[in-house]
């Protein structure tokens, strides 16, 4: 998923700072909603068939295929990790333009609920299943992940791609996901970290103006915040090497739509978001998991 600072929705931005990741103040829903809610991501709706989150290359990382193709591979690991039966329902949060639901309705020909605090996301991810011929099977609904207003144990199971970075309480979404599954259900997680943080050294990655990446966990937590919320954890896989292309075809992708970005935040403020795109790629403390996790 591209960063957007604050600075770069504005055409008067005057200074190129490094991107930082806040993990001091974690990020409202609202903000989350405003965030995706922003003509950045209309734009980018043009990206990999509306993906907004990493690919995955095989072979360690060294796989020759083109970012389109990587997307569609790191949904088709997460519906692996899921692994539901035909008819299950499925529990999709946040949910982003709703490309992941469709792609796994189709692949297990499966009843996909997807959740977004973005009202943007919601009626675009609503309008797609629609015009894909799915919405008998996919719908999407403005969810608080934090607070989900469903039934006790009605989903077979459920999946957060790309989605927990933003989550205040990453433990309270576990709890609620929790709830609402059966008995054996998978949850499995694609998701930003932190890589075994040296206490005695400063990160590079410091409190900055946004509060998007705050809720980001060090990945040795992870198996925590899981047991405490009650699932079960079955796995916990480091693929940041998998990953770590995403940042170059973001970058790619950004100086190709150079016009169509100006056209949104100024000549400036496209200069920021490109180098701030391309810094974070550098960012040592950044990585990035699959956890599958059971409910018992």
């Amino acid at each position: 998923m591209p960063r957007r600072d604050a600075e770069v929705v504005t055409n008067n931005a005057t200074t190129k700072k490094p991107p930082t990741v806040n993990k001091t103040v974690a990020p409202e829903p609202s903000d989350i909603g405003h965030y995706y809610d922003h003509k950045v991501f209309d734009l980018m709706t043009q990206l990999g068939d509306g993906n907004l989150h990493y690919g995955y290359w095989f072979d360690g990382g060294r796989q020759e295929a083109t970012f389109d193709q990587a997307m569609v591979q790191m949904t088709d690991e997460m519906i692996r990790r899921l692994d539901p039966a035909p008819g299950d329902r499925v529990l999709d949060i946040g949910c982003g333009n709703g490309t992941p639901a469709m792609q796994l309705a189709r692949a297990r020909d499966v009843e996909v609920v997807g959740i977004s605090v973005s009202a943007r996301q919601v009626e675009r991810g609503n309008r797609r299943a629609r015009e894909a011929g799915l919405a008998d099977r996919v719908r999407f609904e403005q969810v608080d992940a934090m607070n989900l207003p469903f039934d006790d144990a009605s989903f077979d199971h459920c999946w957060a791609l790309e989605s927990m970075l933003h989550m205040p309480d990453k433990q309270q979404v576990l709890s609620e996901a929790l709830r609402v599954v059966k008995p054996g259900a998978r949850m499995p997680i694609a998701d930003m970290v932190y890589l075994n943080p040296d206490p005695s050294k400063p990160r590079t990655a410091t409190v900055s103006d946004t509060t998007i990446y705050a809720a980001l966990t060090d990945i040795g937590d992870y198996p925590d915040i899981f047991r405490a919320a009650g699932w079960t954890v079955l796995e916990l896989t480091d693929i940041t090497s998998e990953t770590a292309k995403t940042y170059d075809g973001y970058v790619e992708w950004i100086r190709a739509h150079r016009d169509e970005y100006v056209d949104i935040i100024g000549v400036e403020g496209y200069e920021l978001f490109l180098h701030n795109q391309a810094a974070l790629g550098k960012m040592p403390e950044l990585g990035y998991i699959f956890a599958t996790a059971q409910r018992p």
